[in-house]
């Protein structure tokens, strides 16, 4: 069961941004902006919906919606923004994996405190955390690099 839960964390950026069409690049620094506004503001922002008095939210709820929440609406909302050559949707689809993995390191600890489970016996869960540094360092890097010698489109616009 645990080992599917990851399965799922990763391959679910990966079919959105395929089905969709979206941008890989930009969901994995969605992601990387939602794991630093989880990090730096996350206690702040607990504090905060604390005040609604909303019984049901707990801090490793709010950390989840904070991490997951950008990385889903940017894969939305770049619908249909990548590129149909094989080779630069390939480079999307390899960023929306390396988003997938990130994901699962991240959330997996907020997902062991509220579902009360362990993941560390599991082979992927240990293959994640020794893979860690180059999940992030490949996933920026190729994100920047997509982002950089992509070329935006303009509908409309008639070069001459």
């Amino acid at each position: 069961m645990n080992s599917v839960l990851l399965i799922v964390l990763i391959l679910l950026p990966v079919g959105l941004a395929y089905f969709l069409k979206s941008s890989g690049a930009l969901a994995f620094l969605a992601l990387c902006g939602g794991f630093t506004a989880m990090t730096l503001s996350g206690s702040d922002i607990i504090q905060l919906v604390g005040k609604t008095q909303i019984t049901s939210l707990t801090s490793s709820n709010v950390d989840l919606a904070l991490l997951i929440v950008p990385l889903l609406l940017t894969l939305l909302l770049t619908h249909r923004s990548a590129s149909t050559q094989t080779l630069w949707q390939t480079l999307h689809l390899t960023c929306a994996l390396l988003a997938g993995g990130m994901l699962a390191i991240v959330a997996v600890p907020m997902l062991s405190d509220i579902l009360n489970t362990s993941y560390s016996n599991s082979a992927i869960w240990q293959d994640l955390q020794k893979a860690q540094s180059y999940i992030i360092g490949i996933g920026l890097l190729l994100s920047l690099v997509l982002i950089w010698f992509s070329s935006p489109k303009h509908p409309g616009k008639k070069h001459k």
